[in-house]
């Protein structure tokens, strides 16, 4: 199991599969797993070195396509149409020579499919991944997506759990089972969600690749004096680093969405944390009073020897709308007060506030109603 250790508030972020027999998914929280699957092994989640991986991937994608779209560490949507072509091969060996090029840059077992639409190539990397036999690359030929689609569990679905749950409730449990219903039933009972699963049921996907923003990412390092188990050491190197890295070039003028934060211990083993602030900072002080809480909580196992830190997410000045007039409980009761009095004048009441009331309801009358405002 990675995602970190049970004791953190933290997701599940991937699993084996004899974890996923036990009812473990992606996006869980580590203790939901922990007691689904009590024997299971916690690895911690290391940000940098994932994300480092995963840009040699799309950087890697990017030399045998224009259009690379990264999603998740190691999930990326990629363009190839017309790409066999030009290195004088089909399709299939196209996608062959790819797999082989990313396999010998990573070492990591890749998944790759090909298909018309986003959905149908998805999936199939999915299948490719769970069974050897139907071939890896996996090429999804032009119209027949909806064929091999209809063989697929409604898990593969891109919908919350829980409509997987109710589908299965219905006797529906593949993809070809919910193209045989009609595209009315299947809004009528799941809403948009529903319509969406029934285009994709059958074949249908206008979802386009998105080609990836070039993020910058500021990295800084330092060797301690000596290695240390004292965790006042870190927080001085820290400081450290947090100074050098906002006095760069690149970084004068814009502020700061996250940092990455990395001790290496003596013995080779490495501390990761990760923070994503509130709102973008660029103050040294507030980032490092922020980064100070993660420190305190660490328990070393051994002696530290260096710090690492990254700084991404720039963006430009960020503002923050003022409320309009102070709030507290002076300020509501004085609210209130003149509401009931346009209501007495009125003779009836003026201001409103929105409620659910049936928000399965497919009728968007019934889901929402007005009430009167303060009652």
């Amino acid at each position: 199991m990675v995602g970190g250790s049970p004791e953190e508030h933290a997701q599940v972020r991937a699993c084996s599969r004899e974890a996923r027999d036990e009812g473990v998914a992606v996006g869980m929280p580590l203790r939901r797993a922990l007691a689904l699957c009590p024997g299971a092994v916690f690895l911690p989640w290391r940000e940098g070195a994932v994300q480092q991986e995963a840009t040699v991937l799309l950087d890697l994608l990017e030399e045998y396509s224009p259009v690379v779209e990264g999603l998740e560490p190691g999930h990326a949507h990629v363009d190839v149409r017309g790409l066999a072509r030009l290195h004088h091969t089909d399709d299939a060996g196209f996608l062959a020579r790819l797999k082989a090029a990313l396999k010998e840059a990573s070492g990591l077992t890749i998944s790759l499919a090909g298909a018309e639409t986003v959905f149908a190539a998805h999936a199939g990397a999915r299948v490719a991944a769970e069974n050897p036999a139907a071939g890896n690359p996996l090429l999804i030929e032009p119209g027949a997506a909806r064929e091999f689609l209809g063989g697929l569990a409604v898990e593969t679905l891109p919908v919350a759990p829980a409509m997987h749950q109710r589908l299965r409730l219905f006797g529906l449990g593949t993809l070809g089972d919910i193209a045989q219903l009609s595209f009315q039933a299947m809004q009528a009972q799941f809403g948009r969600d529903g319509a969406r699963a029934w285009e994709l049921a059958q074949g249908k996907d206008d979802a386009a690749i998105l080609p990836r923003r070039h993020e910058p990412v500021v990295e800084e390092g330092l060797d301690l004096a000596a290695p240390t188990p004292l965790l006042e050491p870190l927080v001085a190197g820290t400081r450290a680093l947090l100074q050098r890295a906002l006095g760069r070039q690149e970084v004068r003028g814009y502020l700061v969405r996250k940092v990455e934060w990395q001790v290496l211990l003596e013995s080779g083993e490495t501390i990761e944390r990760r923070v994503v602030f509130r709102e973008p900072l660029n103050d040294e002080r507030r980032m490092l009073f922020v980064l100070k809480n993660k420190i305190a909580s660490l328990r070393l196992p051994g002696a530290a020897a260096s710090l690492r830190l990254w700084l991404s997410g720039f963006c430009s000045e960020y503002g923050q709308q003022a409320p309009l007039w102070s709030t507290g409980p002076k300020r509501q009761r004085e609210l209130l007060e003149a509401i009931e009095q346009l209501n007495t004048r009125e003779r009836g009441p003026q201001v409103f506030r929105i409620v659910e009331v049936e928000p399965w309801s497919r009728i968007p009358e019934r889901q929402l109603a007005l009430a009167p405002y303060g009652r």
